[in-house]
Formats: C-alpha cells, structure tokens, sequence
C-alpha cells in the first residue's frame, strides 16, 4: 500500500499567493502540490471563494492573470484534491467566522495540517490536534526550501 502523503488545508490566500508569488513559501507549497509530494485537502466553499477572489479585477490586472490560468487552478482545486462536503456546523471563530471553512475541511479531510497567515486561525494554534502552521514554518518543517 502506497504511503500516505502529507494532508494539508491551505486558506485561500495561500492558494491566491502560490499563484502570484510563486517564488514564495506558498508558491513552494503550490509545487509540491503538483508533483503530488503533498495532498491539498478543499472543499466546494473554499474553492469557490478562492475562485471569487482570484478573478477580482485588480488581482488579475495587477497579476496579469489569463482566464486560462484561472480555469487550470479550478480544474485543479476541483479534480487534483480530496473535495470534503462541507457538512461540519463548526463555530469556532466568532472574529472571523468564514476562516470556519478552514477547519471544517480539516476536519472531514483528516488533515494533517492547516497552513494559514491568517491571524485568527494562526492565534487558535490547532484545532483538534491539527497544527496551524504559516507557509514558511510549513515549508522549513517538510524541507521545501
């Protein structure tokens, strides 16, 4: 039996910076990703937000991001990660309770890891025994300098 890769949940400004910075620990991440060294956990409501947010106009301006970029990062968020229901009713964020997607997909995905700057799911440290790592104490930890 083949071993079990890495699971981890990326927010979505992971996500949106792995594809404008890709030099970047979350662009390392991204790669990783992609030569299937690591899992990506989503589910329906994360991908759909990070889709919302990459397609705003000054991020596609700014970026100069191509509708077939935009449509390769959703075929791959849809068909190269374990998609979870989003079922969960987790209400652990009361600050910022959209960053519950995170959790809820960690959860139902069996993550290993959350990976996120985000300062509210970054001040909660982990979530039922699920690390919640930045991008650059992620990549340090599995070596993807």
């Amino acid at each position: 039996m083949p071993e079990r890769k890495t699971r981890i949940v990326p927010d979505v400004n992971v996500i949106i910076s792995a594809i404008i910075a890709p030099s970047g620990p979350p662009g390392r991440i991204y790669e990783a990703w992609k030569r299937r060294d690591i899992q990506i956990i989503t589910s329906p409501v994360i991908i759909s937000k990070t889709l919302e947010v990459i397609q705003r106009p000054h991020i596609q301006n700014t970026f100069s991001l191509t509708q077939a970029d935009i449509e390769n990062l959703k075929n791959l968020l849809e068909h190269r990660t374990l998609l979870t229901p989003h079922l969960l009713d987790l209400q652990i964020l009361k600050q910022d309770p959209e960053d519950d997607t995170i959790i809820i997909a960690a959860v139902e995905g069996n993550a290993d890891f959350i990976v996120s700057g985000d300062k509210h799911l970054k001040t909660l440290g982990s979530y039922q025994n699920i690390p919640i790592l930045s991008p650059l104490e992620f990549v340090t930890q599995h070596n993807l300098i």
